[in-house]
């Protein structure tokens, strides 16, 4: 698959994202199931995510993304290691009532989801600062050997 194919492939499936977004929407307008109907919005508030990250995907393929300047990661990685840390709690939590109620199926269900899905955002948000933060932050030694290596007077005498 050449690029170009998948960026299209890629734009097909945010329609696909974005139909089951309105589809469950609209499936649940007249459910009176408070536990039924939000678990369906969920899935809706996932699949609107999973249209954002494909969008995401769409911008980084189709061009060159910005390199994330030093003061910018600081601020971004304390974010995330903040971030880092609630999920840690989240998961905590989860897991405590997931074993407390795991006698009653619908509990246990709702709780062992959210757990799962918490311990998935701890490992994406580790990986985010690791792999794509780190590796595309420009630091001001970075950018003085950029200017320096590709500088025409580069070790010419008087320069």
């Amino acid at each position: 698959m050449t690029m170009e194919e998948l960026v299209e492939f890629l734009e097909k499936q945010v329609e696909v994202e974005n139909q089951i977004v309105q589809e469950a929407v609209k499936s649940v307008s007249l459910i009176r199931n408070v536990l039924i109907r939000e678990l369906i919005r969920g899935i809706a508030v996932d699949s609107h995510k999973h249209a954002m990250i494909l969008k995401a995907l769409i911008g980084l393929l189709s061009g060159p993304t910005p390199l994330i300047e030093e003061d910018d990661r600081e601020k971004i990685g304390e974010s995330i290691q903040r971030h880092i840390k609630m999920e840690v709690e989240a998961i905590e939590t989860y897991k405590g009532l997931a074993e407390k109620h795991k006698d009653d199926e619908k509990l246990a269900l709702v709780f062992q989801y959210l757990l799962t899905d918490e311990k998935r955002h701890h490992k994406l948000l580790k990986q985010v600062d690791r792999i794509i933060i780190e590796n595309a932050t420009l630091s001001e030694e970075d950018m003085w050997e950029m200017i320096w290596r590709y500088s025409p007077f580069h070790g010419a005498p008087g320069g």
